[in-house]
């Protein structure tokens, strides 16, 4: 069931994708939110969070729940893994070093709390990148590993009683 809409009228869940398409597969946060997206779940919008950091707080304040698709490197693991990450490593300055513009995810994250206007959950679905290189367009690799990414954001929604479990 749906959270009910916030006092702006926006659903209660907000699906961000976050990168910058420039570098590969830095842009694979952003693929899998319009991969989403697509798919049309009521209750749940969906954003191209691109690189725009703490400039996204009038987005995030007051939602109920917000789950980030991102891109992670320096994980250890192989180029098209996924993997969540839950509040404790989001909301805290991430312990790893996820992509140029992670910091301001954090501080996106730590000033929404600041401000009593924080999601009640949230979630991190990354996958490793094969590439960060300067260029446009996923890798094969990332291009492969995206539906596995976004069948794992929409099981996060599903498991979050946002969604109907497919």
């Amino acid at each position: 069931m749906p959270a009910a809409d916030d006092r702006y009228g926006r659903a209660g869940t907000l699906v961000l994708g976050v990168g910058n398409i420039l570098y590969r597969d830095e842009g694979v946060g952003v693929a899998a939110a319009a991969a989403l997206a697509a798919r049309r779940f009521p209750g749940v919008d969906v954003l191209d969070g691109g690189t725009l950091g703490l400039s996204l707080f009038s987005e995030v304040e007051g939602r109920d729940s917000l789950l980030l698709f991102d891109a992670v490197a320096g994980s250890g693991e192989p180029p098209g893994t996924v993997l969540v990450f839950g509040p404790e490593v989001v909301c805290k300055g991430f312990q790893l070093c996820l992509s140029a513009h992670q910091l301001g995810v954090s501080e996106l994250l730590a000033t929404a709390a600041l401000a009593g206007q924080a999601p009640r959950r949230v979630l991190a679905v990354t996958m490793v990148p094969a590439s960060l290189e300067l260029g446009f367009g996923l890798t094969a690799v990332a291009e492969e590993a995206l539906a596995g990414m976004v069948a794992r954001g929409a099981g996060v929604l599903a498991d979050w009683g946002v969604i109907d479990r497919a």
